[in-house]
């Protein structure tokens, strides 16, 4: 594991899940579950389709709310969380990979990073750099996304999340499209993460991933 942070983040007391559950009509996705998660981690998610995982991320991002139980990030509660307080949490707090990469095709792909409060034009230099590790080419900054491959848009959607650099990383599949090499970066970004105090819940499928996490949550 590399030593190097991506970047510092002083710690806020890591995510616990007590007694949480998930339900709607006629199903129960989960129930009772419970886990910790300490600052500095690097956490995957992992279980059949249709377990679940995709919608514990979205709880933890305050996207979702649990049916029943207590989730906490970095000492507050999500689903408690209402109007200002709950912008500042998805603002500063959380960061999401989707799986189907979150970008909006007919953006242009500077548009789809500029969606939080990073902006390339305060630092040009981090936005190549960032670029340049994921090996993708900066001249795409005016390129719809619609015209980038599967594997490229996934790469955008994980620029972005790098170039906020939130506590909590939440992605879902973000290898999926990904070849060995690049597969190997984002494994990299999520490490060096970590390695600064951050947290990293990541739902997979993938040996790649898990076999580089620190801590393996099964539903």
């Amino acid at each position: 594991m590399m030593k190097t942070a991506e970047s510092t983040t002083t710690g806020r007391g890591g995510v616990s899940a007590t007694s949480l559950a998930y339900s709607f009509p006629g199903r129960t996705i989960w129930q009772d579950l419970a886990f910790t998660i300490d600052d500095g981690t690097f956490a995957t998610l992992v279980g059949e389709s249709g377990s679940g995982k995709t919608t514990l991320l979205q709880c933890l991002g305050s996207l979702e709310r649990p049916t029943s139980g207590t989730l906490t990030v970095g000492g507050q509660e999500p689903a408690a969380l209402r109007g200002a307080a709950l912008r500042r949490f998805r603002r500063s707090m959380v960061g999401f990979a989707f799986q189907n990469a979150g970008l909006v095709p007919g953006w242009s792909v500077r548009k789809n990073i500029e969606v939080g409060e990073f902006r390339i034009a305060r630092d040009p230099d981090r936005a190549r750099e960032v670029f340049a590790r994921f090996n993708l080419a900066y001249e795409f900054l005016g390129t719809p996304v619609y015209q980038l491959s599967g594997g490229e848009q996934q790469r955008v959607g994980i620029i972005r999340l790098a170039l906020q650099s939130p506590y909590l990383l939440l992605m879902d599949e973000p290898t999926a499209a990904l070849d060995d090499h690049n597969a190997g970066k984002v494994v990299d970004f999520i490490t060096r993460h970590c390695a600064g105090g951050g947290i990293a819940v990541v739902a997979t499928h993938d040996p790649r991933l898990i076999d580089a996490s620190q801590q393996v949550i099964r539903l």
